[in-house]
C-alpha cells in the first residue's frame, strides 16, 4: 500500500510509541491535509510531541473502546498484536490492516534491502553487518526492530540497508526483501503471537517476502521449515561459511580462530557466519571485510564484559529472555570457570527441561565433565527464580557453590559479590543471563542491565 493510496481515508496509527510518532510525521509531512487518529492505550511519555497533535486525533483508551471498525486503515505498531480480537473483528468488518515497515517498503521498491530476523542474534548480526559493509566503503542504514523505525528515514538514501526484523514485524510483512536472514528460531513472546506453530509461521512469513533466503543449516528444524523455499541459501553448512567450537571455516579451511573474534560465544561466531554469507551474495569479499571485525563493538545488554571487579569478571547478559539464551551464554564461558549465575524474571511459565538437560551434558571442553560443573552458585530473582533453583535441584543438578534465592536485583548482586570473594582458583564471571522478561521488576531488558551495572559499582 503506497501513500496515495491513504489520501481521503479514515485512518487511525495504532500506538504512540516511537514507531507510532514516526508512522505520524511522515503523513503529516507528505500528506498533510490528512486527519489521523491516534490509538494507544496509555498516555505517551513523550509530552512535546503529544502538544503537537492537533485538535481529538490523540485517543487514549483501550482497543476494545476504539470501535476500529469504523477505520478503513489501521497501521499497526509492532508491539500490538494483530491477533488481538478488536483488530480481526476490524479486518472482518473490511478495514485494512498496514504497518510503517510495508508503507516504506512500497515507496522504497528500488532499495537493496537485509532483513535480518531470528530468535535471538538478529541484533547482533544486523549490526555485525551494517559495520563490515561499512568498513568496505558502502553507505548502510542500520534501521528496524534495533531502534530506528524505517518510517525515521523517509528520504534517506544508502548503498544498503540493513533491517532487523522481529517477530511482530515479519507477521504481517508484505513487502520483497532482496535478502531474508534467519539466524535462529525457537519459541518465544507466545503471548503475542498466540502459541508456537504461529510464532514459527510469523518468523518464516519474512523468508516468503524475500528474493534470497539465507538459513542456519546447523538448525535440523529450521532445515525443515524452510525446505520448500526455491531460493535458500545455507550457511553453517560445509560448502560454505560455518562455524566449529568458535572457529570460522570456509569450505573447509580454517579462516579465524575464536580468540580472534571480538565476540563472546558459539552463537556469535555463528552468526557472523551468517554475516560473512550475506557479504558473498552481495559480491563484496567476505575475507576482507574480516579486517574491520577488530574494531566491532558489541551491542549493549548482551554478553557485555563491564568490568573487572572484586575478583571476578561481570557480564550483563540482560538481552537472555529465553532458557535457550541462558544456554548460550553458560556455553560461551571458559571451560575452566566458576560462573556465578543470576537467574530469573518475569514468569510466562516457560518449560525449562532443555536448561536442565544441557546442564547435564558433558562439557567437550572440560574432559568429560558436566556443563554445570562450569556453574559455582545459582542466584534466583524474583519472579520464576525460585521454580527455576527447584527444577535444578529435583533433578539433582549439583553447582560447585550453592543455590541462592534473591528478593531483588541489588541483594542478588550482593550475593553474587560475596560468592566471589572465596573463589581463589579459578576465573570467575558473575553473569547476568535472566532467561526471562525484565517485567514486573524493570521497564525493559535496558534498565534491568544498566541497574546491573550501577550495583556492580563499575
Amino acid at each position: 500500500m503506497k501513500l496515495e493510496q491513504l489520501a481521503g481515508k479514515k485512518i487511525a496509527i495504532l500506538g504512540a510509541g516511537r514507531e507510532g510518532q514516526a508512522v505520524r510525521a511522515v503523513l503529516a509531512d507528505k500528506i498533510p491535509e490528512l486527519a489521523v487518529d491516534v490509538i494507544c492505550e496509555s498516555t505517551p511519555k513523550d509530552s512535546a510531541w503529544i502538544n503537537s497533535i492537533m485538535g481529538d486525533q490523540l485517543k487514549v483508551l483501550s482497543l476494545a473502546d476504539a470501535e476500529l471498525g469504523n477505520y478503513e486503515i489501521l497501521i499497526k505498531s509492532p508491539g500490538i498484536s494483530p491477533y488481538r480480537k478488536e483488530i480481526q473483528q476490524a479486518l472482518a468488518e473490511g478495514t485494512v490492516l498496514t504497518s510503517g515497515t510495508n508503507l516504506w517498503f512500497a515507496e522504497h521498491a528500488t532499495a537493496k534491502t537485509i532483513c535480518i530476523t531470528g530468535t535471538k542474534g538478529k541484533s547482533t548480526s544486523s549490526a555485525l553487518l551494517s559495520h563490515l559493509l561499512r568498513s568496505q566503503g558502502q553507505k548502510t542504514e542500520l534501521v528496524g526492530n534495533i531502534g530506528i523505525p524505517l518510517m525515521e528515514r523517509w528520504d534517506t538514501t544508502a548503498d544498503q540497508w540493513v533491517i532487523e526484523m522481529s517477530s511482530f514485524q515479519a507477521a504481517d510483512f508484505n513487502g520483497l526483501a532482496d535478502i531474508a536472514v534467519i539466524v535462529s528460531l525457537f519459541a518465544e513472546h507466545l503471548d503475542w503471537h498466540g502459541n508456537e506453530d504461529r510464532y514459527i509461521k510469523d518468523k518464516l512469513n519474512l523468508l516468503e517476502n524475500s528474493k534470497l533466503a539465507v538459513v542456519n543449516a546447523a538448525d535440523q528444524h529450521l532445515l525443515e521449515v524452510t525446505a520448500h523455499l526455491p531460493k535458500r541459501v545455507l550457511f553453517n553448512h560445509q560448502q560454505g561459511w560455518y562455524q566449529n567450537h568458535g572457529d570460522i571455516f570456509f569450505a573447509g579451511e580454517l579462516v579465524r580462530k575464536s580468540q580472534n573474534l571480538p565476540l563472546r560465544g558459539h552463537h556469535n561466531a555463528s552468526n557472523l557466519c551468517a554475516v560473512l554469507t550475506v557479504i558473498d551474495l552481495l559480491g563484496r569479499d567476505a575475507r576482507s571485510s574480516l579486517q574491520a571485525l577488530p574494531d566491532f563493538v558489541s551491542l549493549p545488554h548482551r554478553l557485555q564484559t563491564i568490568g573487572n571487579k572484586d575478583g571476578a569478571e561481570w557480564i550483563n547478559d540482560s538481552i537472555a529472555t529465553t532458557p535457550a539464551a541462558v544456554i548460550a551464554a553458560i556455553d560461551s564461558m571458559p571451560a575452566d570457570s566458576a560462573v556465578i549465575l543470576l537467574v530469573g524474571g518475569y514468569d510466562r511459565g516457560v518449560d525449562w527441561s532443555m536448561f536442565i538437560d544441557f546442564l547435564r551434558q558433558s562439557d567437550p571442553n572440560a574432559r568429560g565433565k558436566k556443563m554445570s560443573n562450569r556453574l559455582h552458585t545459582v542466584i534466583g530473582l524474583p519472579d520464576n527464580g525460585r521454580r527455576i533453583l527447584e527444577q535444578m535441584q529435583q533433578a539433582n543438578i549439583g553447582v560447585n557453590g550453592k543455590y541462592i534465592l534473591s528478593d531483588s536485583l541489588k541483594s542478588a548482586v550482593e550475593s553474587a559479590r560475596l560468592e566471589a570473594a572465596v573463589v581463589t582458583e579459578k576465573q570467575t564471571q558473575i553473569l547476568l543471563s535472566p532467561g526471562a522478561p525484565s517485567f514486573s521488576e524493570f521497564e525493559n531488558f535496558e534498565q534491568r542491565g544498566e541497574l546491573f551495572q550501577l550495583y556492580s559499582g563499575l
